[in-house]
């Protein structure tokens, strides 16, 4: 697939909103996989029409929220069409993740996507602060989010954790002079060691719903319990899930 920049629709709320006080715009950074078997661990309640329509509802909820707490500018890194299409109706830009391309010890996949986003990011419009988002956060509440930007403007890398506190849910760059990230196993611990400030130190229940990625079917309880955005809500009222229970309403944000 090729970069699809050039095709995507103009951007709304432009790449110079001041999400996080600091006078700076700010853009997100997701990454998507190709939907090819998407979110297998969750196959014992959701078909696999129901776990790719899942991961575009995510998707649509997760920059929904990042649009709502002033993100300007969303970059979405995937080799998949159907992603780049939906991201593309979204307002946000796509960016081809490079798998296959000759590349040296960067971290894997993840990381090499990451990497290619955050460029065309500051590409744009440099000097802009970045957040990285994983794509599977429905639970996001804008005011949460907004609470997490202004903290992080005062560091020069911060990040959120996940709900387990060994991965990173979210990834927030003030200087994009490096673009390397550290995603994968033991990420938070990782992003730490390289001078990461997190966020939730010293408050370890703070902002659940930044932390509820969704890959398991536990995953999917907890983020049910916490209030799923729109769009994750229709494609649950959608499926067979009998052994989860009712879905909740969705939340406000």
């Amino acid at each position: 697939m090729q970069d699809q920049r050039s095709t995507t629709r103009p951007d709304p709320l432009g790449a110079t909103a001041d999400a996080g006080g600091d006078g700076r715009g700010l853009a997100a950074v997701l990454a998507v996989k190709d939907l090819t078997d998407a979110k297998s661990r969750l196959s014992p309640v959701l078909s696999a029409t129901a776990r790719r329509d899942l991961v575009l509802a995510m998707l649509a909820d997760t920059v929904a929220a990042a649009r709502a707490a002033g993100v300007g500018d969303v970059v979405v890194v995937t080799p998949d069409a159907t992603v780049a299409e939906a991201a593309t109706a979204l307002g946000a830009r796509t960016v081809d993740d490079g798998v296959g391309s000759p590349a040296a010890d960067d971290g894997g996949p993840l990381n090499r996507a990451f990497a290619r986003g955050i460029a065309a990011a500051s590409d744009r419009s440099p000097g802009t602060r970045v957040i990285v988002l994983q794509a599977d956060l429905p639970t996001v509440r804008v005011d949460h989010l907004r609470e997490a930007l202004a903290m992080s403007v005062h560091h020069h890398r911060s990040f959120v954790p996940d709900r387990s506190g060994s991965g990173t849910a979210m990834l927030i760059l003030s200087d994009t002079a490096d673009v390397t990230t550290r995603f994968g196993l033991d990420s938070a611990a990782s992003h730490r060691a390289a001078g990461a400030v997190d966020l939730t130190d010293g408050a370890p229940d703070r902002w659940p719903d930044l932390r509820a990625d969704v890959d398991t079917v536990d995953d999917l309880h907890v983020a049910r319990a916490l209030g799923v955005g729109a769009a994750t809500a229709r494609v649950l009222d959608g499926g067979s899930l009998s052994s989860l229970g009712a879905t909740p309403t969705p939340h406000a944000s």
